[in-house]
């Protein structure tokens, strides 16, 4: 069947909808991706032979563009552009990814009769409002960034789809509980693919995580406050006070990275702190193979209780101890799957103390060898590709009514 994807981000590159994508055009499927425009992208692009990328209008200049492309449910743009892919494509099914357009897929459904499976990457109202709480909320977001109103919304939104995908248990019981009445929820999780995880490429980041002598410790991930760096970064004096000579490399950027470097010179453990900035994904089996333990320090909240991000199954599948907030999702994957160890979101001293239960190299071997049977038992992107395909089959067993419209875009 013909599948339009709705993506409020610019595309490539997001690992999920590439996963998801690939994974329905390799079993037959006919992909079309609307998404955001940079403002320098061509409106239509055919990727890797596999699949369309359908653009908004790219404006004239940067603050058009943004105007232009801004994924606001109402815009016209976004209603026009879904619109006319669906009926050029004879699309048998829309996938939204996120609440944002959730409500434009949704109008569109209504006017064409083609069902709507949301993607639900992320507690989206839950994530705003931690954004709020570690940020603060700007004068804009009031009106277009409100978890109140996001949280409205998706009480509106979800029980009128056809479907909802969801990364984790925790998601799902949390979308059940919406209203005693909702379409089929299915997992389909942020798992890596196992061939992936098996190609090491070379990245100099890598190399310096292994002359290091010391005990290796790993972050990968937006640099924002919510994330809980300036946690471990509190940690590492006691690490060193214990002997232990630590080396974190932080693979990522965001708002919040100045504010870090300034508090690891504050406590003058600078020297012990790597920030290596974004690099292409095909490095990071690498850099996380270099490294001792792996850490998700994420404060807990709503959104981190209910969301399970993909790096936790990145690192396990490299056979790295996993150390975690005691944020309810992450906490049962590594309570359950005995691959790590938690703390107290807000606890340095707790961190480094399980830090330095870590220093012990057996210690690691057994938790990290755990992990990795875990990813290639369950957590791995074979088995949730069977869940993403089982959900579409599904909606394609039910019966569409299909527009009436020209086959193809050109």
């Amino acid at each position: 069947m013909d599948i339009v994807y709705l993506f409020q981000d610019p595309y490539p590159w997001d690992i999920r909808v590439e996963k998801i994508v690939t994974s329905l055009a390799d079993a037959g499927h006919d992909l079309h991706v609307v998404a955001r425009n940079r403002g320098t992208e061509r409106t239509h692009d055919l990727l890797g032979n596999r699949f369309d990328v359908y653009r908004l209008p790219p404006g004239f200049g940067q603050r058009s563009s943004q105007l232009l492309n801004f994924p606001a449910f109402f815009s016209p743009i976004w209603i026009g552009r879904l619109m006319q892919t669906v009926r050029r494509t004879q699309a048998s099914l829309i996938i939204v990814r996120d609440l944002p357009l959730a409500a434009t897929a949704l109008f569109v459904s209504r006017l064409t009769g083609v069902p709507v499976i949301m993607d639900m990457a992320e507690n989206y109202p839950a994530m705003i409002e931690s954004t709020w709480r570690f940020r603060g909320a700007r004068p804009l977001d009031y009106l277009i960034r409100n978890p109140r109103l996001l949280k409205r919304l998706e009480r509106f939104v979800v029980p009128r789809l056809t479907g909802v995908m969801v990364v984790s248990e925790a998601s799902r019981r949390r979308v059940q509980s919406l209203k005693s009445t909702m379409p089929p929820v299915w997992v389909v999780g942020n798992t890596p693919s196992i061939e992936r995880s098996a190609k090491h490429i070379e990245h100099p980041a890598a190399i310096a995580v292994r002359a290091h002598s010391g005990v290796k410790l790993l972050y990968v991930g937006f640099l924002e406050h919510m994330r809980g760096l300036e946690i471990v970064i509190r940690a590492l004096p006691t690490l060193l006070a214990h002997g232990v000579e630590p080396l974190l490399t932080i693979v990522g950027d965001g708002e919040h990275r100045a504010e870090l470097e300034r508090l690891a010179a504050s406590l003058g453990v600078a020297s012990s702190v790597h920030f290596v900035g974004w690099i292409d994904q095909r490095f990071l089996p690498g850099i996380i193979a270099a490294a001792d333990i792996c850490l998700i320090p994420h404060y807990v909240t709503e959104h981190t209780d209910t969301t399970l991000p993909n790096k936790i199954f990145d690192y396990m599948a490299q056979a790295k101890p996993v150390v975690v907030s005691h944020a309810a999702a992450l906490k049962d994957i590594v309570e359950n799957y005995h691959c790590g160890a938690t703390y107290t979101d807000t606890s340095p001293s707790e961190l480094a103390g399980e830090l330095l239960m870590l220093t012990d190299p057996e210690r690691r071997k057994k938790l990290g060898e755990a992990g990795l049977k875990a990813v290639r038992q369950t957590f791995n992107w074979d088995v949730d590709r069977l869940a993403l395909l089982g959900a579409v089959d599904h909606v394609g067993r039910r019966g569409i009514s299909r527009p009436n419209s020209t086959k193809k875009m050109s």
